[in-house]
């Protein structure tokens, strides 16, 4: 992933997964593999947010991977109540599940959908529960790079409407994570209730 080059409830549940079941279900499935791809592939080039995985020195990054690198791109929110944190977990026990070197080359980028509510510190709490220090806590640069990335990979979010100042609101979110090649090509979908196991074989195919 390189720096960008200048630099609850049961309803919302329901809600993410209807999401994410209905955008995977128009995509082209492959089954020798997990998830789905698409014809073309959505490239993520352009896209850019900033990363503050460290509190010292947040960066303006692209969603490309480093050489022989895969990243795991998911746009969610803290609040969450299952669906997040679950897929993090998933996520977390296929990278212990294929071993440190396979796992060294496999990040996680969570971009949060509820930047007012998910600020640097949070995110860094948060991520730090599944990861060490190999994931990337972005946040949109405004709302337009948020907008332009969900546009461009198919995300899907809404953000109920509430009064300035009140943190009490539901968010709904496609669930599905995102495989990002260091070709910077979006290579695959894994749609919510893909398990460590589904995750482990990606991983393992994609990277020799």
């Amino acid at each position: 992933m390189n720096p960008k080059r200048l630099a609850q409830r049961p309803a919302v549940l329901l809600a993410a997964v209807i999401l994410g079941v209905g955008l995977a279900s128009a995509l082209l499935s492959e089954p020798e593999l997990p998830g789905v791809a698409r014809d073309p592939m959505p490239a993520v080039d352009g896209l850019t947010f900033v990363d503050h995985r460290t509190a010292d020195a947040p960066q303006e990054v692209d969603l490309i991977p480093d050489p022989g690198e895969l990243l795991f791109v998911y746009f969610g929110y803290l609040s969450c109540p299952d669906v997040c944190p679950m897929t993090m977990s998933d996520i977390a026990q296929a990278r212990d599940a294929v071993g440190p070197a396979l796992a060294a080359r496999t990040r996680v980028a969570f971009v949060t959908v509820d930047p007012q509510r998910d600020g640097p510190d949070r995110l860094r709490s948060y991520l730090s529960h599944f990861f060490d220090d190999d994931y990337h806590a972005l946040i949109p640069v405004d709302e337009a790079a948020l907008a332009a990335a969900a546009d461009r990979l198919g995300v899907r979010y809404e953000i109920e409407a509430h009064e300035p100042g009140d943190e009490r609101y539901d968010v709904l979110h496609s669930a599905l994570t995102y495989v990002v090649d260091d070709r910077g090509h979006l290579v695959r979908e894994l749609p919510f209730g893909a398990t460590p196991d589904d995750y482990a074989r990606l991983i393992r195919a994609l990277l020799p």
